[in-house]
């Protein structure tokens, strides 16, 4: 059976390729876009930098969120018959956004971790407010929420293998056996012996490596910020007086080189080509 090491090492490593997968494809439909004069909504920004799960969908599949929101969730009453009314409309729209990537079991669990997720979120704001709580320190709500939405990735990594592969019977085994390791189920047997070459590895070394770039680093639309290669810019402006802004994209010698070992380095990379994770939704 697979240690609790290895199953985290997995669920980290599929969430940081489902998430430049997704993040390359949006930038790739902006660009194509902006050849032909159009200029697409902003898709993505920064979903793991997200202090909650109701900040994290306002960040990922952005469009996909409206429209859960302005054709589910608005008019199944949205939030104007009372909170409790609120929180079945929030499942509800999140078991069918659930449904929308995929008819399995899978994806359904993938929507109600969702729902669930974002009627507590609700539910902990309006507590948190009633008794005069601060929030919680920044750099805490974002781990606390990536570990949340890594969590769901498990039924939807999946559920993607039983849209391709079929056997929904099996997908929900493996979904279980996941979480079985992740949580601790399988027993702490071995584990320093069976996991300590998870973390030695190359592997887990890079995904952790790859996860402080999303973390710390600015995304593409705010390397390109002064060109707008989306619309509502304003989400990604930082316009406060004084900031330097290092990061941001120039024509000059710096970036040039740059750009030339970035390009060199997708070149060496062409062997290891894979499909878009996105592509079948």
């Amino acid at each position: 059976p697979l240690t609790m090491a290895e199953a985290w090492v997995g669920a980290i490593s599929y969430s940081l390729q489902l998430y430049f997968d997704f993040s390359g494809y949006s930038d790739m439909a902006l660009g194509e876009a902006r050849l032909f004069g159009i200029r697409f909504p902003l898709n993505f920004h920064s979903p793991y930098k997200a202090d909650s799960v109701v900040d994290f969908w306002r960040r990922w599949h952005m469009t996909l969120s409206r429209f859960l929101r302005d054709y589910l969730y608005i008019p199944l009453g949205g939030n104007r018959k009372g909170p409790g009314r609120r929180y079945v409309n929030l499942f509800l729209t999140m078991l069918l956004g659930g449904l929308w990537h995929g008819a399995g079991w899978t994806f359904v669990i993938w929507g109600a971790l969702h729902g669930i997720y974002l009627c507590l979120n609700h539910a902990w704001f309006g507590f948190r407010k009633k008794m005069g709580w601060k929030p919680m320190p920044k750099p805490l709500a974002i781990l606390l929420t990536f570990v949340a939405v890594l969590i769901s990735w498990v039924p939807f990594r999946a559920g993607t293998y039983e849209l391709l592969n079929g056997g929904g019977e099996k997908a929900l085994a493996a979904t279980g056996e996941m979480f079985r390791a992740m949580f601790g189920m399988n027993g702490f047997h071995g584990w320093p012996d069976r996991s300590a070459y998870v973390v030695k590895d190359s592997h887990a070394f890079r995904a952790c490596l790859i996860l402080l770039i999303v973390w710390f680093l600015p995304n593409t639309q705010q390397f390109l910020r002064r060109y707008q290669p989306a619309l509502d810019p304003s989400k990604v402006m930082d316009d406060r007086p004084g900031v330097r802004r290092w990061w941001e994209f120039r024509p000059n010698t710096v970036w040039a080189v740059g750009l030339v070992l970035l390009f060199a380095g997708v070149l060496y990379q062409f062997d290891k080509l894979s499909e878009f994770i996105y592509f079948q939704f």
